[in-house]
């Protein structure tokens, strides 16, 4: 054990002297602080958009409040309803500015993910123009989104494996090339203990060094913030990290029992990091399409359409809005809010719809497989099983979209819910306004509309951390045992 951990103490001090060692280490930080302040960028980006929309919907606030105070005089001007804040019909369907949004969570500096693509926020609407519930999106440059972020996750799954190859990759088997390995061999010294040394050296450096790199790009672009579980979650994805370097090392001391020199060693561990890290990825979301059906979105289109022509033109319009009326209390007494335009709206609505509702819980579900296809396959490759750890742990994996979505499409019935009764209530007992005002003033209730209530994300990146950390460690654990037992003696 004593000349065990001298031989060790000796590696170490060898592989901290070499000057590729630190310039290895110098790029990695390099590249670390890039991708951190890449996603410390893109979450202002994020927060100045939501700032935004707040601000938009306070101004809505703020302009029917000035509206409504304006039309509380007599005036000869008529005002329609699509003209009228002061009209809960006409404040729902034209005036009214609220959104459900996904912030940013602490950590979602960490890995872009979903919402390279997806919206982050959804402004609330009704009736034909919400057929799906994912309709607001900035795609931005195809090239950039083709190319992908140069985030903090992509320098942790693509890079970090790169440069434990680069470190240890040629360990062992350069002394094959040199000639060394014979004089090593003829010393008293098993294989075990050479390997050991010098892949624990590796191992010993690189873990701590790369955490500290890592640790230090985040405090320094402010990437990550305070908040419930994060600092709980940065251990976690620490130990993820150091369980995903302590693999690659793994690999590199398997490789190296092939004795086939340092340059074979380093071509295989390339072909192994490219198989893992691009192949098996672009397999998972081959694979993930083929085994999850897709839903048609153009016959989602083709089904509102449908129902648009079939209200209007099919001659059921005002069959299904006397059928809607007389489900209302008292609705069915008074024939003549037939033709009154909230009314024939409402009922519109409705029968839109149940008529869309089989395709937009088709679309839910499709997004809710997707995001459990995803998780799964993930686990197929380490690339893959930390990328979906870190998007995870950043609430931007798919799984925490499609629950926005469901919660999006939640809120716009909680706002319907809303709405509704006082404009029924409005159409079956008018209530009188100033003389000569011709405003309808009996909406007012701005402070009372519904808000959305974003939902956490910090359960499932745990879920997939641990999941994850399992992966990796078993994995790094059978390759170590594999190269274990291959330098069970000397090659011939």
């Amino acid at each position: 054990m004593r000349r065990a951990l001298r031989l060790l103490a000796l590696e170490t001090g060898l592989l901290l002297r070499e000057r590729l060692t630190w310039a290895i280490f110098a790029a990695l930080f390099v590249a670390l602080i890039i991708g951190a302040q890449t996603g410390a960028s893109r979450v202002a980006l994020e927060r100045a958009t939501l700032a935004r929309a707040a601000a938009a919907e306070a101004a809505a606030v703020t302009a029917a409040r000035e509206a409504h105070a304006r039309y509380a005089r007599p005036t000869p001007v008529t005002v329609n309803y699509w003209q009228d804040p002061t009209h809960a019909f006409g404040y729902m369907t034209q005036f009214l500015t609220v959104h459900a949004v996904k912030p940013p969570t602490p950590l979602a500096a960490l890995a872009t993910g979903q919402s390279d693509v997806q919206p982050m926020l959804l402004r609330m609407n009704f009736g034909f123009g919400t057929v799906f519930d994912d309709v607001e999106y900035e795609l931005g440059a195809a090239a950039k989104l083709k190319l992908g972020a140069f985030d903090l996750a992509f320098v942790l799954v693509a890079l970090v494996p790169l440069c434990v190859i680069a470190l240890a990759g040629g360990r062992l088997s350069s002394e094959h090339d040199s000639g060394t390995l014979r004089l090593i061999a003829a010393q008293p010294i098993g294989p075990r203990a050479v390997a050991g040394a010098k892949f624990g050296a590796v191992a010993g450096i690189a873990v701590p060094v790369i955490l500290a790199e890592t640790g230090l790009a985040l405090l320094a672009t402010g990437a990550v913030t305070d908040g419930p579980g994060v600092a709980a979650m940065l251990a976690w994805l620490a130990a993820l990290l150091a369980a995903s370097i302590l693999l690659w090392v793994a690999a590199c001391a398997l490789v190296a029992t092939l004795w086939r020199g340092a340059v074979a060693s380093l071509s295989i561990l390339v072909l192994a990091w490219t198989l893992l890290t691009v192949a098996v990825p672009g397999a998972a979301s081959i694979a993930t399409d083929r085994l999850v059906a897709q839903p048609s979105r153009i016959a989602a289109i083709d089904a509102s359409r449908q129902a648009q022509d079939a209200f209007y033109n099919g001659g059921t319009g005002p069959r299904l809005t006397a059928e809607w009326l007389a489900r209302i209390p008292g609705g069915a007494a008074r024939p003549d809010l037939r033709d009154a335009p909230e009314i024939k709206r409402l009922a519109r609505d409705a029968y839109y719809d149940a008529e869309l509702a089989p395709h937009r819980a088709a679309f839910r579900s499709y997004e809710a497989a997707v995001a459990a296809t995803s998780r799964w396959l993930a686990l197929l490759s380490p690339a893959t099983a930390l990328d979906l750890a870190l998007q995870g742990a950043a609430g931007t994996d798919a799984g925490r979209h499609a629950a926005f979505l469901a919660s999006a499409a939640e809120y716009r019935h909680s706002l319907r819910r809303f709405f509704e009764p006082r404009i029924v209530a409005q159409a079956l007992n008018p209530v009188p306004v100033c003389d000569g005002c011709r405003a309808r003033l009996d909406f007012d209730a701005y402070d009372a509309v519904p808000r959305f209530e974003a939902a956490p994300a910090a359960r499932s990146g745990q879920e997939y951390t641990l999941g994850a950390l399992a992966v990796l460690l078993a994995l790094g654990l059978v390759l170590a045992l594999c190269a274990r037992a291959r330098l069970k003696a000397w090659p011939a």
